[in-house]
């Protein structure tokens, strides 16, 4: 009997906590799909909150006076709000790139915007089968990353060729023996890479001459001319955050930071064309969309 009247304490306590969605801008559509498949998704109250427009004053007072028992952050202008003003509440988060940069603590909990560098490799070696070597620039803020790259790499017989960069160098670097001595580029979230689009196109006209594909993590890239786009899926990562707060009233363990279930693959396939590169003809099964 003490043992069921716990339970059912238990379950009141968890129905009766406030779920609060801190949205960064819900008018960027990544932020605005991830806050859609939470929305369908979750079985539980909860109240949202676009913080765009508001100014930090205005943040701090509404989370002070709403003191919420869970926030689902999205987006890193979110996060650093609820950490900053109730960093005692549990936090989820998500669509933040680069998440290893913030201050966590126990908690934390969220889905990485990046996918595992494996499954990234693994689509590279199934519809570009014939390379081997791989060029990546980072910075400190990605070694780690590139360090994954490297490690996974091995497994699937591809060598990875890093190039280190600083805020000092970068737009002096010239990355022309990079290029010329790999048989493709990775394109990470750096942000010191890409703190000036100057680098960015100086990249993708390098390897245009050198009619080498580079492969990217976001759909911006296409205009650029990156080869092949693996992306995460928005609203599914919205989905698993709903997953993780609702398993709260199963009792379950949740894995602190997930990576996300849902992958987009964008295949240029016009861009692929203009470089020469052999390529799967089991594409049309990989790819989410093809350009033609």
């Amino acid at each position: 009997m003490r043992l069921l009247f716990l339970l059912l304490s238990f379950m009141l306590l968890i129905e009766a906590q406030e779920i609060l969605v801190i949205n960064s801008n819900a008018k960027i559509e990544k932020y605005k799909e991830a806050q859609e498949g939470f929305s369908k998704s979750i079985n539980r109250p909860f109240k949202i909150i676009d913080i765009a427009q508001m100014k930090s004053a205005e943040i701090k007072e509404y989370l002070y006076n709403e003191y919420p028992d869970i926030v689902y952050a999205i987006g890193a202008k979110a996060y650093q709000y609820a950490n900053q003003y109730i960093p005692e509440k549990k936090i989820y988060f998500s669509s933040i790139m680069n998440w290893k940069r913030l201050k966590m603590s126990d908690e934390r909990n969220g889905i990485s915007h990046e996918l595992h560098s494996e499954m990234h490799l693994i689509l590279i070696k199934s519809i570009f089968r014939n390379i081997k070597t791989v060029g990546i620039i980072y910075s400190k803020y990605t070694e780690d990353v590139m360090l994954d790259f490297a490690q996974n790499a091995r497994k699937l017989g591809i060598e990875i060729v890093s190039y280190k960069v600083n805020k000092e160098s970068v737009s002096n670097e010239n990355f022309d023996e990079l290029v010329k001595h790999t048989e493709s580029m990775i394109i990470l979230p750096d942000p010191i890479l890409l703190s000036d689009d100057k680098i960015v196109k100086k990249l993708f006209k390098l390897s245009k001459e050198y009619k080498k594909p580079v492969f990217a993590y976001h759909e911006l890239f296409i205009e650029y001319g990156a080869a092949l786009i693996t992306s995460v899926d928005n609203p599914t990562i919205g989905r698993q955050i709903a997953a993780m707060i609702n398993a709260e009233t199963k009792i379950q363990d949740i894995k602190e930071i997930q990576y996300p279930a849902g992958t987009k693959v964008l295949f240029n396939k016009k861009v692929v064309l203009e470089l020469g590169i052999e390529y799967s003809d089991s594409i049309t099964a990989i790819a989410t969309e093809v350009i033609e």
